[in-house]
């Protein structure tokens, strides 16, 4: 048949749901996240420290290895309560954002740098699908470095405790989620702004660092200045450590004696949710399809 003699109409076939199209970014980004071998290593290093916790908690539900390690049973080393999951929080929330600082900030400069935003946009893809896209694949990966490996120690602690300890305890899930969610959120939004505006992995990493310690350092002067202590809310890692102590019940004794525990915990929320908001600002400023003529 003669070309001129075809018509051609627009696609009519199946699609992907809308409410899963975002998906097909982050499947993609993935695949070329696990091409690296830097990245896949890591990943199992900030793996390693709950191998380690696991075996933490082996030992302290075991008296028979605690004698053959020659503990007495007044010692009380191994105790497996609030504070234990505190450090632990800690430990994997660091991890993660050393995790983020390696995988952020190419997600979106390679997109914007070789124009590729326009092809996205042109498509049944919006801004937020894109946004969503790329953001699912930090949460995925923080999030498997974050709250999922504290839930299975925890599962791990309830299985092997006695005397109905994950009901005295199944409160510590709650704290457990929330504040790493809060931490996966403000490390995404932060690092996929600064994807939006910078194009070198390395000064957009260095950025990132900045984020979290010249404000705290203004706060601090801040403080010193106006006498006051309102300045510490710039101090985003204390502030994600105080919400942490609280969530779970403890006062972090490091916290107490430098005064930080003064600073209310809605305003400590309030500071992380302004940093998501300003980030998501950023973003938007950059994310916008771009129509170059030329003639």
């Amino acid at each position: 048949m003669a070309v001129y003699k075809r018509r051609y109409n627009s696609y009519t076939g199946s699609l992907t749901p809308q409410w899963s199209r975002f998906f097909v970014l982050t499947r993609f980004a993935f695949a070329d996240l696990f091409k690296s071998r830097f990245f896949v290593l890591l990943l199992i290093l900030c793996i390693v420290p709950c191998l380690f916790a696991a075996g933490y908690i082996f030992v302290a539900n075991n008296k028979t290895l605690q004698l053959l390690m020659q503990l007495r049973s007044d010692m009380d080393l191994f105790k497996v309560e609030s504070q234990y999951f505190i450090v632990i929080m800690m430990v994997q929330t660091q991890a993660a954002f050393l995790l983020n600082c390696w995988v952020g900030p190419v997600l979106i400069a390679g997109d914007l740098t070789n124009g590729a935003l326009p092809l996205f946009l042109s498509r049944p893809f919006s801004r937020t699908d894109y946004v969503l896209g790329k953001l699912a694949v930090l949460g995925l990966l923080l999030s498997a470095v974050t709250w999922v490996p504290c839930l299975l120690l925890f599962g791990l602690q309830s299985g092997l405790a006695r005397n109905g300890w994950i009901w005295s305890h199944l409160w510590m899930v709650v704290p457990i989620v929330l504040s790493s969610a809060i931490w996966i959120l403000t490390l995404s939004l932060l690092s996929l702004a600064v994807s939006a505006w910078v194009k070198l992995r390395i000064v957009a990493t260095g950025i990132i660092f900045i984020t979290f310690f010249i404000p705290a350092g203004l706060g601090e002067m801040f403080n010193a200045i106006m006498s006051t202590i309102w300045g510490r809310l710039l101090n985003f890692s204390y502030m994600f450590q105080l919400i942490v102590s609280h969530g779970f019940r403890e006062e972090s004794g490091r916290l107490a004696r430098r005064g930080w525990d003064e600073i209310p915990i809605p305003a400590a929320w309030g500071s992380l949710i302004c940093l998501c908001l300003l980030a998501l600002v950023i973003l938007n400023a950059r994310l916008r399809a771009r129509e170059t003529v030329r003639g």
